[in-house]
């Protein structure tokens, strides 16, 4: 249990760190979609740090919290919790990549 929180705080850490940086890397609109003449969609810079940031929170707290809820059940298998809580701790570093793209592609 210890060890999930410490990986949750390292993974907000991050999240937030990455945030802030990005606001004042990224341009005023960032380029979400491209195609062969090159970028064709964009999206304001705000959207651009706070959609990673929101889908990073949204993994952390659900990895909590359902990490809560299976240890409150006694015969749920080990296996069973540690496959959740790779699901839960993937989504959550997930916001960090989408974060580091937006940066690298614009």
């Amino acid at each position: 249990m210890k060890k999930i929180k410490i990986s949750q705080i390292l993974i907000f850490s991050a999240m937030l760190l990455l945030s802030i940086i990005s606001y004042f890397v990224l341009p005023n609109s960032v380029a979400v979609q491209w195609n062969y003449t090159g970028a064709s969609n964009y999206i304001p810079k705000i959207h651009a740090v706070l959609i990673p940031a929101v889908i990073s929170l949204f993994g952390i707290y659900s990895w909590k919290y359902s990490f809560i809820r299976y240890n409150a059940n006694i015969e749920t298998s080990k296996k069973i919790q540690i496959i959740n809580s790779v699901i839960w701790a993937t989504v959550s570093c997930v916001g960090i990549i989408i974060s580091i793209l937006f940066m690298i592609m614009n």
